[in-house]
């Protein structure tokens, strides 16, 4: 029985698609390993064909949904997307954008990158562990950008929304704010998200020997205007009104800000409004100039890139994680009441 391109990756401990960079003399893959395979592919007795030789750039998937939950994710994902596509192309990859919804099956999606032949899987935003999984036991690697759900399973590079939230709330306290409104709302597919922004947010009340910061945390519906207006409504007329609002991203606080001018509450004047998340493109006049904590696009798509690489090369037996440092970004929406 004639070896295969697996039969080299597991002598060598490497993933399959390492060993097709090889044979196809692309991509950056240390003399090292390629010697190991190449020796290895001779004691198994495996010749490369001449279209091997031949091959052309090895191609890397990018899955990409076109879905309305998330359609106010598209100006950042896209940023990524051309960022990822720059730094794969300096090395002489090809790269595949294929459209995909959350509606559709494990099967689908994994006959699309089956056909596109592709060597490896950028997920963009989109988790499915199941369909991951297999992806991997084809040998396809898989790396989750922008979201950190399943960073214990798969490579995954994100932001590092716990520290951008601490930082954040940190930001308001020093400004003297004390009654600061948690908002948020469920953010399709990123629970994970809702978990680490609101702990740093905790963290950095309890700093300030804040006891109750539960008190202020409010969970809305952004499909439903009278559910956010009431329930600010009924917190702006209990005991302790509120100084600044902490929206868990900045799609929210747009959706907010009208109704709190109902109410008679304008930014900055009446209230302080700082956002944990950016996904809004602030070159676009008629966007609202918000505080926020920004992840920068450039380095979530060199950072994937560069794990990429280092996949192919060392084929590392457990995931590895990168959270990106969020940077605070001032628009002017926060004001001091010391």
């Amino acid at each position: 029985m004639k070896p295969t391109l697996l039969d080299i990756a597991q002598k060598a401990g490497v993933s399959p698609s390492t060993v097709s960079l090889v044979f196809s003399q692309k991509g950056k893959i240390s003399k090292e390993v390629q010697l190991k395979v190449k020796a290895i592919a001779e004691d198994l007795g495996y010749r490369p064909s001449q279209n091997n030789k031949q091959a052309k750039s090895p191609s890397i998937a990018i899955l990409f949904h076109f879905d309305h939950n998330l359609a106010h994710t598209w100006n950042i994902l896209r940023q990524v997307t051309l960022s990822l596509q720059e730094h794969l192309h300096r090395k002489n990859y090809l790269t595949l954008l294929i459209p995909i919804t959350f509606t559709m099956t494990d099967d689908e999606i994994l006959e699309k990158v089956i056909n596109s032949k592709a060597t490896a899987v950028f997920s963009m935003h989109f988790g499915r562990e199941k369909l991951f999984s297999r992806f991997e036991k084809l040998g396809i690697p898989v790396i989750v950008i922008i979201n950190s759900q399943f960073q214990t399973k798969f490579h995954t590079v994100c932001a590092d929304n716990f520290q951008g939230s601490y930082e954040a709330t940190s930001y308001l306290l020093k400004l003297g704010h004390r009654n600061i409104i948690y908002a948020e709302f469920d953010i399709y597919q990123l629970p994970a998200t809702l978990s680490d922004r609101y702990l740093g947010f905790y963290k950095a009340m309890k700093e300030h020997n804040i006891d109750n910061p539960e008190m202020y945390k409010l969970h809305l519906n952004i499909n439903d205007e009278n559910d956010i207006k009431i329930k600010f409504k009924n917190i702006f007329q209990g005991q302790h009104k509120p100084t600044a609002i902490f929206f868990i991203d900045d799609y929210l606080a747009i959706h907010s800000i009208g109704i709190l001018q109902d109410l008679g509450y304008f930014f900055p004047r009446d209230i302080s409004i700082i956002a944990g998340g950016e996904v809004l493109d602030y070159n676009e006049p008629f966007i609202p100039k918000i505080t926020t904590m920004s992840t920068s696009p450039e380095l979530l798509g060199k950072f994937s890139a560069e794990m990429m690489f280092n996949i192919f090369e060392s084929s590392p037996e457990n995931s590895n994680v990168l959270k990106i440092k969020q940077q605070l970004m001032d628009r002017g929406s926060c004001i001091s009441i010391l």
